[in-house]
């Protein structure tokens, strides 16, 4: 009897942990799951017939008022079985399962069942349901009702389940489960079998939650709890067999309720060593030895090396956490990487925790340095590969405006060398005007960008130059709208589309015809049409170099931000279309 009590205490006390455990687990899913369940019902069994057995010790008598109110309440667990075993067939098979939601509505029926069942019984035998035939009837209720979950389980679990329970837990689980009902069958069917096999059939019988719980929470600990659920079911158990051992051993207790109460305390003891131990250590760091909270100093030395943005004030943060703390005067070698400190009368003692704290600061500053040094270095890589990106876009720019330049030389040297020998005094203005296009061109030869206003006179002195040479057959219109003329473009970029348009649009024509600059502004692009009324796309067999090398600039200054668009104009000839990002000049 006195062994029974230590075994229901350590199972109720085994069962209301794993609850705890697992009423942490559930409050995140926000619903009871069917192991909490499990747990409830092996601590009302095993606490209500500890109690049983504890009174029974006390002397008290079976038919007293606390005998009767621990079976009552030990019988209790008969009505949350049912309900558990549905919550389970639920997580297995899916809880919007039709099936799995009518058992679960079969086991409520049966739980509410028991109930009627448990009330009947004590009111016919005067709280004594051990004398009636409720036992019997539950177990083979409960058998019932398990077999149908199996098979519910079997034909309807998923192709693929997501396994969260080790290969093991089931045949063992099986194993468990045919002994306890066999161990249960046996005493009912052969009530005057031997002594020692009803002994042994009783005793599973009536100890089944520390096997079962033992089962479940190492299964569910791969899942939930891992190693919190192991290390303290196992130290709960070691505890209770070393302080029965040491209660019949070596304290040597009578038999009876003085082993029981000595071998509890003695296992409640072994249990609370841990928090005493913390407690005598808080009392000699804080009362004897007047420690400081190092957890506190580490947070506080986080928090200044967070704020820290170079390598000198996280050394310096790590060198005042020192002198704040241990009130030492500590230094840093950058040479060896190492942290050296001084002891002063004022010091502490470099003891273990001291020790602890200092190599903790160590560590934390090396690795610190360490991954500033990794940033600083990224940053130089980051820094220089942005340099060569920008040196080879400039590098672009200038190839590509050395391109524009000679291609307008030549065309306008040829447009000359035929006016001499017919037309000397234009050819000496167009000369003038060749001149006022390089002063300009060798003037933002070097600058990526010019103003609006700027191209614009450019493109009248080119014109000019043009003019000259097709007379009245060539008409110019230049207008900036609603622009400023202080808009920034990037240099020469009229002209190639200007030279284009007459050169590839008009000249064919015989009668010539008109080509036009417009600008005007949206938000903050700038937009820039280039139009002429001359042949058009469909007879023009080539675009020249000029207007690939402005295609490429715009692709090059502008990535993914400027638009370069050339179609047929209504009524015949060509429009270029550009639009640029919006900058001041």
């Amino acid at each position: 009897m006195t062994l029974d009590a230590i075994a229901f205490a350590a199972g109720a006390a085994l069962c209301a942990m794993l609850g705890l455990m697992q009423l942490r687990v559930d409050r995140a899913g926000e619903r009871a799951s069917g192991y909490l369940l499990l747990w409830v019902l092996g601590f009302v069994w095993t606490f209500g017939t500890f109690l049983r057995c504890a009174l029974a010790l006390a002397g008290t008598s079976p038919d007293s008022v606390g005998a009767r109110f621990a079976e009552s309440f030990a019988w209790t667990c008969t009505f949350i079985g049912p309900i558990a075993i549905g919550r389970l067939l639920q997580a297995s098979i899916g809880v919007t399962s039709r099936a799995s939601r009518g058992f679960l509505a079969f086991t409520i029926g049966v739980s509410l069942l028991n109930l009627g069942l448990f009330i009947r019984a004590n009111h016919l035998h005067a709280w004594h349901l051990e004398a009636s035939d409720y036992p019997t009837t539950s177990f083979f209720m409960a058998l019932v009702n398990g077999v149908i979950a199996i098979l519910l389980y079997i034909r309807l679990r998923p192709d693929s389940p997501q396994r969260t329970t080790p290969r093991w837990f089931a045949p063992v689980a099986f194993a468990f489960a045919a002994i306890h009902t066999s161990a249960i069958l046996f005493s009912m069917i052969f009530p005057n079998m031997p002594r020692g096999l009803m002994s042994a059939a009783e005793l599973i019988g009536r100890h089944w939650t520390i096997p079962w719980s033992i089962l479940i929470a190492v299964s569910l600990a791969q899942a939930h709890y891992a190693d919190v659920v192991l290390k303290r079911g196992l130290w709960l158990l070691v505890s209770v067999v070393t302080g029965t051992l040491t209660s019949m051993y070596v304290i040597e207790a009578s038999a009876g309720l003085p082993l029981l109460i000595t071998a509890l305390v003695t296992a409640a003891l072994m249990l609370a060593s841990p928090l005493l131990v913390r407690a005598l250590e808080a009392v000699v760091d804080k009362a004897i030895l007047a420690r400081p909270d190092y957890a506190q100093a580490n947070q506080r030395l986080d928090e200044a090396f967070r704020r820290a943005t170079d390598s000198d004030q996280l050394v310096n943060a790590a060198l005042e956490s020192l002198r704040t703390t241990l009130h030492v005067e500590p230094r840093w070698v950058e040479s060896s990487r190492r942290l050296e400190v001084s002891v002063s009368h004022r010091a502490r003692t470099l003891m273990q925790q001291e020790l602890a704290f200092l190599d903790s600061v160590r560590l934390q500053l090396r690795h610190r340095l360490d991954a500033r040094h990794f940033e600083t270095e990224q940053r130089a890589l980051l820094l220089r590969e942005e340099r060569l990106k920008r040196l080879l876009t400039e590098a672009e720019l200038k190839a590509l405006r050395t391109q524009v330049d000679p291609h307008f030389l030549f065309n306008t040297l040829n447009t000359i060398a035929d006016l001499i020998s017919t037309n000397r005094e234009q050819a000496e203005r167009m000369t003038e005007r060749l001149a006022e296009c390089f002063r300009y061109a060798l003037a933002k030869h070097s600058r990526d960008l010019s103003t609006l206003d700027e191209e614009l006179d450019f493109a009248r002195h080119y014109l000019a130059i043009e003019q000259v040479r097709f007379g009245d057959r060539l008409r110019v219109d230049l207008s900036r709208g609603d622009a400023t003329g202080s808009e920034a473009v990037p240099s020469l970029l009229l002209q190639p589309l200007l030279e284009n348009a007459i050169r590839h649009g008009l000249a064919p024509v015989r009668k010539g015809g008109c080509v036009s600059v417009q600008a005007h502004r949206e938000g903050e692009r700038l937009h820039l049409r280039v139009e002429d009324d001359g042949v058009g796309l469909r007879q023009t067999n080539s675009a020249g170099v000029g207007l690939r090398n402005v295609q490429e600039r715009l692709r090059t200054m502008y990535p993914q931000a400027a638009e370069f668009l050339i179609g047929e104009r209504p009524g015949g000839g060509t429009v270029i279309k550009i639009v640029i990002p919006l900058h001041a000049h």
